[in-house]
This record gives structure tokens, sequence and C-alpha cells, in this order.
């Protein structure tokens, strides 16, 4: 849930800083303040009533900047998450405008958009940049795999192939260069053998 209220600048962890940006929620203007990206949180903290709110990273499933002036008036990184906002007089988040608050568990949870637009609009890829780059410290647990987690599956994948495809009682009799072409199976692979080597022992012995 996003809440306004007193908020101290974060100090630690700070990848980017911008001054004078104009926060819109669901199309609302709530202020003009600073907006820090850090390692943690997003923040942003109105120069006037030193009010704000800070995001997890976690909950934000989109940002990218806009520079279309029919999707928003102003150039701005525009950022949508999936939290319910609780500020004064704020629309309802998107997924909730037709429904209830006693809808149960299993719906679909509230989208925010929101939109962070500086007065320097030289510098919204500094912010863009420095949000990918904090936003890639919180990865999905749900998409992570480890190589251990792969090499067992692949291991079980093809453990018993080589049993079903060759058994051991089928192993495939190699002939010498003057057999192939020739199927030989059992008792006559052995015979061919026999008869490959005494040519050859003959041929040894003769002066």
């Amino acid at each position: 849930m996003v809440v306004l209220s007193s908020l101290l600048p974060p100090q630690e962890g700070i990848r980017h800083e911008e001054p004078n940006t104009t926060v819109y929620i669901n199309d609302r203007e709530v202020g003009k303040g600073t907006f820090y990206v850090t390692e943690s949180v997003l923040s942003w903290v109105d120069n006037d009533t030193q009010q704000g709110f800070s995001l997890e990273y976690p909950h934000i499933s989109l940002h990218a900047i806009s520079r279309d002036e029919q999707v928003h008036p102003r150039q701005c990184l525009y950022i949508m998450i999936d939290a319910k906002v609780d500020l004064p007089d704020m629309p309802l988040p998107l997924a909730s405008e037709n429904g209830s608050e006693n809808e149960d568990d299993n719906a679909d949870p509230p989208i925010t958009e929101m939109q962070f637009a500086p007065d320097n609009t030289n510098n919204l890829d500094l912010m863009f940049q420095a949000m990918s780059a904090c936003q890639a410290l919180h990865p999905d647990p749900q998409d992570s795999f480890s190589d251990e987690d792969i090499y067992e599956d692949a291991e079980e994948d093809y453990e018993g192939e080589y049993d079903e495809e060759v058994g051991a009682g089928d192993a495939p009799c190699i002939l010498p260069t003057e057999q192939m072409g020739t199927t030989h199976t059992g008792t006559e692979a052995e015979e061919a053998m026999d008869i490959e080597a005494g040519q050859f022992e003959d041929a040894e012995e003769d002066p």
C-alpha cells in the first residue's frame, strides 16, 4: 500500500537524486518534490510539506520513459505498481474502479500508475538507468534457478536413456574393415572374428 506521510529523505544507497520532480498518481498531480532512487526503495518527498512515500521494487511491475504528449502532457518516468494507493481524495487503483473492498482474495491485485516528471527532462535517462540497476538487485524468486537445479533436471531427463536404446546384451560388434557392409550377430560374429584372426596369423608366419 502506498501511503503519503511524513518522510525523511533517504541517506544510504542513493543511486540518483532528482530535485524538482512532479509526481502524478492515477492522472492526479500530487505535488513537486525530490525523487530518490536507492538500492532498497524508490522514494519521493514533497518540497513544501516534507511528506512523501516509498515504493519497494518487488511491487514495481513496469517502468519506462514516456515522451509522448498524447499519453501524458509532460515527459516523465512512468511506473506501474501492484499496490493500493491510500492518499487523500485519490482515485481508486485501476483494478479496483469497478470492484468493492470486500472482493475475495483471488481477485487481481490493484494496479496504480505513477508518473515522475522532472523539470530537467535531460535527466530522464539517468533516472531510468539508476532504477533499472536497483531493480536488478531485487529479482523475482520465482524466476531464479540455480545451476544445480538445471543439472539435476537434465540428469533426470537422460537417466536410463542409454539402457533403453542399447541394452547390455545388444552391444554392437565392430568388425575389421574388410567385414564392413556385412551384418553378423551372435555366433556368426564370433566365427567371423576367429576366421579373420587366423588369416592375420598366417600372414605373419609366411617368410
